[in-house]
């Protein structure tokens, strides 16, 4: 019996780690939007080195990436150059990193 309760776990665990890294691809993709002729040159390469070195890069552990990327997507926000209605989308995309963040932190 105790078996089964592992495995089950185990389970969870694996489709937990799956919503993550989906939530984790969505995020991705929405920080994909800076890649407009819009965004300064300075603030896309910061923005893909973000998504590329960090946010998809499953060589590290998942608070680093998150961290990280939240970190340079600051840098991002704060950056004189960033056009105005970019900001918003900005502030979402720190937020959803902060909560996916406190999420795996939690567990």
């Amino acid at each position: 019996m105790r078996l089964n309760r592992d495995r089950r776990w185990g389970g969870r665990w694996r489709h937990r780690m799956s919503n993550i890294e989906s939530r984790i691809q969505q995020i991705a993709q929405v920080l994909g939007q800076l890649e407009d002729t819009q965004v300064p040159r300075n603030i896309r390469n910061s923005s893909r080195d973000a998504v590329q070195k960090w946010l998809l890069n499953k060589d590290k552990e998942i608070d680093v990436r998150l961290g990280m990327t939240a970190s340079i997507l600051d840098d991002i926000f704060n950056d004189a150059n960033l056009p105005a209605h970019y900001g918003p989308l900005c502030l979402q995309i720190q937020t959803a990193l902060e909560a996916l963040l406190n999420e795996v932190r939690g567990s």
